[in-house]
């Protein structure tokens, strides 16, 4: 069978993917290669705007993705100059292309834990919209937003000095505040998606793709935590993800 275009991008994460997880496992990865994380990303996001544009359509799943990335951006950038939402932080190696003071390859990030998150429970986005509904879909899917943090903000600030914040907190130094922040940012676009978004008509094979994205995301900074010794993080995550599988398997059951 003939490969469409979009088969061959996840091919080339896939093959990106593998050759930079044996590099960081083995700690082989050079400071000349760093640029390599941010093309990781960029590949990332890139898939989760394929999977939204399966859901919805090309044009408007491309609109929301581009709305999702600035909005998270706009958010991003109240931490980075005033201390909202995360907390006060800033960068501090060079990610590419920056607005608002913040790189646009964390808006790739962000559309990637946002539509990877939803994928795990797209069983819960029913015709008939409820508030009870929204509460549900949007607190499980932000949590796992936040269990993706829990190990990417230790590796990008204790491991490799991507950013650094300017308070401490009592997990890695990193304020509570900003677990805060993902979890409401995320809250907030997953509820306008649980409106949006119908549980009819998605991509089975782009819906399992995205909980693999996920898994090998978080997989990829598990490995970066171990050579890094933070062995915390990855207890925690290790935990968390676990959790959110359990619990969507039980809520597939009374769906």
């Amino acid at each position: 069978m003939t490969k469409h275009w979009q088969d061959w991008i996840w091919l080339v994460f896939i093959i990106w993917y593998g050759v930079g997880i044996i590099l960081v496992s083995l700690d082989l990865l050079p400071p000349s290669l760093h640029w390599a994380n941010a093309i990781f990303l960029y590949l990332a996001g890139l898939l989760a705007i394929l999977y939204a544009m399966k859901r919805l359509g090309t044009r408007p799943g491309l609109i929301l993705s581009l709305c999702i990335m600035l909005l998270t951006i706009i958010a991003e950038s109240l931490g980075v100059h005033y201390g909202l939402i995360f907390g006060s932080y800033h960068y501090e190696k060079d990610f590419g292309f920056q607005l608002f003071g913040v790189p646009v390859t964390i808006g790739f990030a962000w559309v990637m834990v946002v539509f990877t998150s939803m994928s795990h429970f797209e069983f819960l986005l029913k015709r008939a919209k409820t508030v009870g509904g929204a509460l549900v879909y949007s607190t499980v899917t932000s949590l796992l937003a936040v269990t993706m943090d829990l190990i990417i903000d230790p590796v990008a600030f204790k491991g490799r000095e991507y950013w650094i914040w300017d308070q401490g907190g009592a997990y890695y130094d990193i304020p509570a505040q900003n677990f805060l922040g993902w979890f409401f940012v995320s809250f907030f676009i997953q509820c306008f998606l649980y409106i949006w978004m119908e549980r009819e008509g998605f991509s089975t094979k782009w819906s399992v793709r995205m909980r693999k994205l996920y898994f090998l995301v978080i997989l990829m900074f598990i490995v970066t935590a171990m050579v890094e010794g933070l062995w915390l993080a990855v207890l925690v995550t290790s935990s968390f993800y676990t959790a959110s599988l359990i619990l969507r398997t039980r809520l597939e059951k009374v769906a």
